[in-house]
């Protein structure tokens, strides 16, 4: 740890007290050199260290154990948080559904800064993909036909299968950042319009992406992509733009 004189008490009150100690506590973080799953001082270490007291200081930990900056384990103290993108999900998909009720922009927004990174990430997995990412892929996709042609959904396959898909990239952010898509896609979907083409169609388009995954082309695979995820656009479009 870097070893500072106590920090002059915070003459403020209120939220914009909480929002100053958790500005200290993060530059603290900062000044100390501290990575993901470095340990924190205790509690009272760290009032003191800081200049906060052990209630606000308390306060303002909850505050950022949300945000994912600090992580606290019973009976081993507090840590700095691993980088994750969860409580982004969390958000994303809470304002995805307060603002389904009003109109679908920002749905259709989310579609398609989805398609972009999608676009952009399968160019690049096309020649990482193991013989048994293969194999689960073809999995998932025999799971989607059979679905579609009894006429059931199979979201949970649709999702494991861009997940496999990218796994080879190593990028745990960027799977975080597809859940989250998915999390708020789906938390407006019971609000949208019919479904805009039959199940059977979306299962063919992974049938194709796989195809071409399969076969090293990478560009053939990205228009296959999108394709498919055009289709899901379909299902927002707004009645004005669809005249």
């Amino acid at each position: 740890m870097v070893g500072t004189a106590a920090a002059p008490a915070l003459p403020l009150r209120g939220e914009r007290l909480h929002e100053a100690i958790q500005a200290r506590i993060k530059q603290y973080i900062l000044d100390s050199r501290l990575k993901p799953g470095d340990p924190l001082p205790t509690e009272m270490e760290l009032s003191r260290e800081l200049g906060i007291g052990r209630n606000s200081l308390r306060e303002s930990v909850k505050s950022l154990q949300a945000l994912g900056v600090v992580e606290t384990r019973h009976g081993s103290g507090m840590f700095v948080g691993q980088l994750s993108l969860t409580s982004l999900a969390n958000g994303l998909a809470f304002h995805l559904a307060l603002d389904g009720q009003n109109d679908l922009r920002a749905v259709r927004q989310l579609l398609e800064i989805r398609e972009v990174l999608e676009a952009g990430l399968i160019v690049r997995v096309v020649d990482r993909l193991s013989a048994e990412d293969l194999a689960e892929l073809e999995r998932l996709v025999r799971e989607m036909e059979r679905r579609a042609a009894r006429g059931r959904d199979f979201g949970e396959a649709d999702r494991a299968f861009h997940e496999r898909l990218y796994r080879p990239l190593g990028n745990q952010l960027a799977l975080e950042l597809i859940g989250a898509f998915w999390d708020g896609f789906y938390a407006v979907r019971a609000r949208l319009p019919a479904r805009p083409r039959p199940l059977t169609d979306t299962a063919a388009n992974h049938r194709r992406i796989l195809e071409h995954v399969a076969a090293g082309d990478g560009p053939g695979a990205a228009r296959a992509l999108v394709h498919d995820l055009r289709g899901n656009q379909l299902w927002v479009t707004l009645p004005t733009e669809a005249e």
